[in-house]
């Protein structure tokens, strides 16, 4: 807590000495008086931010980005005694501010200023809006008061941060309907050809036809009628999506922030589209958290939590690589389901890049890349060539989905 101002004790000690020398009634009673002051500044100075509770709370904390939001602060004076006045400060973090900011106004914090009664609970309201993508922390929240008299200020700072995610702005991209890549062009058949007898999925009734050796018989047994053995299929509906957000060869360079928004809106669009297809979605980038500074990952699943993580990953990518993407794509090879999809989006594809996807497809993946920037023709006809599928995202697509 820090204190400014002050009250002229040295004064009113004066006076009392000259009092007591004097015996003047005008000073006994300027003397008393002075105490009292004295006293009533420093009892209520004393108390004034003491019993005074505060929580401040965030709806929605999970947006798109241009949505608006409504951060709630609600301060409650527990003590009989009222305050003259408690000024009140939200300080908002980059990309986070209020809807009616205009130039020359501060948009670091939005602030009010009220007379709390005793034992009273405020509500406050302040509208925001998050401008761009991005994980933020609202806070933290400064309080000040003063006595009844105001001659001291106290000041206290709440640590308070209240985590803010704004998803990336859906744009106009395309589902990309290409036969020979999955999730997202193939439909799904109602029974795979390739059954995998390591991923058991679980038991349905007994057919005829089924084989003998798939029968369940302990699940038979538990529901006195046989059932039959359900498993995955080998070659799986799974996309995994490779996010690069460096657009040089030399991947410390941040070259193109543009271009990198574009990637992480686009990635999001089409991990949407796939989940919205059943399909079972990862994630892997190698761009660095905006709050942790570490290189996030999503598990391949299926389902509202995996789509909600890869977009929460999108939301909080910065533009900053932490390593090459051949480099982070190829190490993950061995975490690749087989046969998989992988959905390579780049701002642009470098010999680097171009050399790990093709590693990539003769690792048996189908493997398709989505730039932002076309692709060289001598790299692309090379790409072409052995199996990988190339698309660049059109101008209409750069455009804010309506």
């Amino acid at each position: 807590m820090n204190r400014t101002g002050r009250f002229e004790w040295s004064l009113v000690v004066l006076v009392l000495l000259a009092a007591a020398i004097s015996r003047s009634p005008a000073l006994i009673v300027l003397a008393t008086g002075g105490l009292v002051v004295g006293a009533l500044v420093w009892l209520t100075g004393r108390l004034a931010l003491t019993a005074l509770e505060t929580e401040v709370t965030v709806a929605p904390d999970r947006l798109v980005a241009g949505e608006p939001l409504v951060a709630t602060v609600t301060v409650t004076n527990r003590k009989p005694l009222p305050l003259p006045w408690l000024d009140l400060r939200l300080f908002l973090p980059d990309g986070v501010e209020s809807p009616d900011a205009s130039p020359g106004m501060p948009r670091g914090w939005v602030n009010a200023g009220f007379a709390p009664r005793g034992r009273e609970r405020v509500v406050l309201h302040f509208p925001l809006i998050a401008r761009q993508r991005g994980a933020y922390a609202v806070g933290p929240l400064r309080l000040r008061g003063s006595d009844w008299l105001g001659f001291l200020t106290d000041e206290r700072t709440v640590a308070v941060s209240v985590e803010v995610v704004a998803y990336p702005e859906p744009l106009a991209v395309r589902d990309r309907h290409l036969a020979s890549l999955r999730p997202l062009a193939e439909v799904g058949a109602k029974r795979g050809l390739l059954p995998d007898p390591m991923r058991f999925r679980g038991v349905r009734e007994h057919r005829s036809g089924d084989p003998r050796k798939e029968i369940h018989w302990k699940a038979s047994a538990r529901l006195r009628e046989l059932q039959t053995k359900l498993y995955e299929p080998a070659t799986s509906l799974d996309a995994v999506f490779l996010v690069n957000v460096a657009s040089y060869e030399q991947y410390w360079i941040q070259a193109d922030p543009e271009a990198v928004e574009l990637v992480v809106s686009a990635t999001a669009d089409l991990v949407r589209q796939a989940a919205s297809n059943g399909r079972q979605v990862g994630l892997v980038t190698n761009g660095l958290d905006n709050l942790t500074h570490e290189r996030p990952r999503s598990a391949l699943g299926r389902g509202p939590r995996p789509l909600m993580r890869s977009l929460e990953i999108l939301a909080r990518l910065g533009p900053y690589a932490a390593n090459s993407p051949e480099t982070v794509f190829l190490a993950e090879r061995g975490r690749l389901p087989w046969g998989a999809t992988l959905i390579v989006v780049t701002p642009k594809i470098t010999s680097g890049l171009a050399g790990a996807m093709l590693a990539l497809r003769r690792a048996h993946h189908r493997v398709l890349s989505v730039s932002v920037h076309p692709v060289p023709e001598h790299i692309a006809a090379h790409l072409r060539a052995r199996g990988v599928v190339l698309d660049v995202l059109r101008p209409q697509e750069m455009r804010r989905a309506v």
